[in-house]
């Protein structure tokens, strides 16, 4: 069984139902959106997403705010718990698409031996990827930073879209808390490949590269979050030493 995990905070004006109502009729999923502690009417709007889709949509809500990273956590041990065998997640403003998510979960079904795929926003020929300059050379010093907290290179931790198999090591690492409610990407990949201590890292997570990508506008990411995400990167690789 396939499941999707949408993480919610503050979406009622982004999250488009009708982008919703397609995921499940491309992915053939069971959609789990997760609110994260709301102050709008998002739990409402999802509330009544549910009652459209009884069969395909449940609503987690969180009792507070805990972050990004705390709510696709609590998505993906609720997956767990359902008999879940692959779990994606995505971010609200749908920025990946279903077809690019199908690619994503395909992907994963024709390699067993790979634990995960996340999404590569590489703008390669043929391929559309709508992201501002600065947010793509803001990216690129991230992505080096993450590959010095890794020990290994990832073109893109941040896309928020990411496909894993369902196993006991993918369950040990959504076990625990992760310490960064925005660079959990960053925790997930990390805590993955010091449990499975692969020689051959590439074949544990692949990275697929989008075919499209559009940045969406009302980010809750802003400056001083990222440059405390950046901070929390030292954090992160003296945490991932008790995964090896």
């Amino acid at each position: 069984m396939r499941f999707l995990v949408i993480p919610c905070f503050n979406e009622e004006q982004r999250l488009v139902s009708r982008e919703v109502s397609k995921c499940i009729e491309v992915l053939k999923c069971t959609v789990v959106l997760v609110d994260d502690g709301s102050t709008d009417r998002t739990l409402e709007k999802l509330s009544k997403l549910a009652l459209d889709f009884p069969e395909s949509i449940e609503v987690l809500p969180l009792p507070r705010n805990v972050g990004k990273g705390e709510a696709v956590r609590a998505g993906f041990n609720y997956a767990f718990e359902r008999g879940a065998t692959q779990v994606l997640f995505c971010d609200a403003d749908f920025a990946t698409g279903p077809f690019d998510l199908l690619r994503i979960c395909n992907t994963l079904s024709e390699h067993p031996e790979s634990k995960a795929v996340i999404g590569s926003r590489i703008a390669i020929s043929g391929s559309h990827i709508d992201r501002s300059m600065f947010r793509h050379f803001s990216g690129r010093v991230f992505a080096t930073l993450v590959s010095l907290t890794l020990g290994t290179r990832i073109y893109d931790t941040q896309c928020g879209a990411k496909a894993f198999t369902v196993d006991s090591e993918v369950r040990q690492v959504f076990s625990k808390p992760f310490l960064s409610r925005w660079a959990f990407d960053v925790e997930v990949i990390g805590r993955l490949l010091r449990i499975v201590r692969s020689k051959n890292n590439q074949a544990i997570i692949l990275e697929l590269p989008l075919a499209n990508w559009a940045d969406v506008p009302g980010s809750k990411l802003n400056f001083f979050s990222q440059l405390r995400t950046v901070a929390e990167l030292l954090k992160i690789r003296y945490s991932l030493n008790k995964w090896s």
